[in-house]
């Protein structure tokens, strides 16, 4: 905590020497120079524009009945059996005994142990369970492994994060205004027409392939033949 915060102050820190517009309307600004990816990112993240666009529409309609294809959210209180397992977890922590510190890089051994006996049906060891903080961390992670000099395919439509971090990464050239795609990323269509499964036969090369299923957003599931015929294709690409 002490490293990052160290590292946050010196980013944001007053520069010791005036940088080119670091005053403006009174404010100093800081002269440490920003990633210019994030300047290629278009009208903002996905979501809060569905629910500006849910939000006025129910404005314009407040009679309408409208099912929400945007975030998921939960709408329910949490079980009372996983609330109370949160609330004696955390009064461990209060207690000499029950203090644990860090918990294990992998997740905690008795939950994945749990994982794969409870959800796999024991298919796979325990060892093979990694339990992270979210997907974006897990994207995030991805790029940083493969850096800026790669170029990735993703299904089309898809989940915004799998675009947006390559973008942010550098991997990716300016959206292209016509087709609202971004240059050096395969997209792969997935649709009624194709079955909701890309057709890999003109699907152009990519280093690193992003593929979901179920998708988000359609829904659509693949089969384990087209899985393999994805994996199949990955291995010869």
């Amino acid at each position: 905590m002490a490293a990052s915060l160290a590292i946050a102050a010196t980013a944001f820190a007053a520069p010791s020497r005036p940088a080119v517009g670091a005053e403006r309307a009174g404010v100093q600004m800081s002269g440490v120079a920003r990633n210019a990816n994030f300047g290629k990112l278009q009208a903002g993240y996905l979501f809060p524009e569905i629910g500006r666009r849910r939000s006025a529409y129910l404005a314009a309609n407040p009679d309408a009945n409208i099912i929400s294809l945007g975030i998921g959210d939960t709408t329910q209180p949490v079980p009372s059996h996983i609330l109370s397992g949160l609330v004696a977890g955390a009064s461990k922590l209060g207690t000499k005994e029950g203090y644990s510190g860090y918990g294990a890089e992998q997740g905690m051994g008795p939950l994945r142990e749990k994982i794969a006996s409870a959800l796999y049906d024991g298919k796979v060891d325990a060892a093979e369970v990694f339990v992270s903080d979210g997907s974006k961390c897990d994207i995030g992670r991805l790029q940083m492994m493969f850096g800026s000099g790669v170029t990735s395919a993703v299904q089309d439509p898809s989940y915004p994060v799998y675009v947006d971090t390559s973008v942010i990464m550098g991997q990716t050239a300016e959206m292209d205004a016509t087709s609202k795609q971004y240059g050096n990323i395969v997209y792969m269509p997935c649709s009624p027409s194709n079955n909701f499964f890309p057709d890999l036969s003109s699907t152009p090369r990519a280093d690193v392939v992003y593929f979901c299923s179920p998708n988000n957003p359609t829904g659509a599931a693949a089969s384990r033949e087209q899985l393999q015929q994805l994996v199949d294709w990955c291995n010869k690409q």
